[in-house]
């Protein structure tokens, strides 16, 4: 094979890489983005479109209206799929009982800044057990503590990893639902409010 023969196929293996690259550093965020709901101040049709789309049955309880009257400001909520690790730590992968959505909060469209999910389990009863469960492997966690305040609804508690101490890690018992939130601690009061509200 020739010199030229070798720099051309060299050159070609290079475009390619860049194109693929660039597909993916920049296609995909653009059509993740495409997904995320717009902050729009409150009473906007896009404000109500996306507590009807929110509100449906089955759906998160967690809606960008919601959060707006929790006093979230300049904020953007993104569905993403569960991947069976709960705070980055917990393996629930074998966890099959109830449907669980996750949402990330992105400050400014970009930053995160919490992760909600939430265990629909659809009745008080099994909410209390996955409640339970979720519990009991918390407390198995290395490098953490738990501590149960039951503070916020029928109970709860907070996870506080040793090396994590920037960011709370709560969950609550709430009705036909179970939430696992983990945020930044300077947004406590507005958690706070959100978990008032929710069902």
């Amino acid at each position: 094979m020739s010199k030229f023969s070798l720099f051309t196929l060299f050159l070609s293996a290079t475009i390619i890489v860049i194109v693929a690259e660039l597909i993916v550093n920049e296609y995909v965020p653009s059509q993740l983005s495409a997904n995320v709901m717009q902050p729009s101040a409150p009473g906007t049709q896009a404000d109500s479109q996306a507590g009807a789309t929110q509100d449906a049955p089955g759906e998160s309880a967690i809606t960008y209206a919601a959060l707006t009257q929790a006093g979230f400001k300049n904020f953007s909520l993104q569905r993403v799929p569960f991947n069976g690790i709960l705070f980055e730590s917990i393996d629930l992968r074998d966890f099959k009982s109830v449907k669980v959505t996750v949402n990330n909060l992105l400050e400014n469209n970009r930053k995160r800044v919490a992760t909600f999910y939430e265990f629909q389990a659809e009745s008080g009863i099994l909410a209390k057990e996955v409640y339970q469960y979720l519990r009991e492997k918390c407390g198995k966690l290395i490098g953490a503590s738990l501590n149960e305040t039951g503070s916020f609804r029928e109970s709860s508690f907070y996870v506080n990893y040793i090396e994590r101490t920037d960011t709370a890690f709560l969950v609550v018992n709430a009705g036909e639902n179970v939430y696992a939130l983990t945020y930044l601690k300077d947004l406590h009061s507005f958690v706070s409010n959100l978990i008032s509200q929710i069902t």
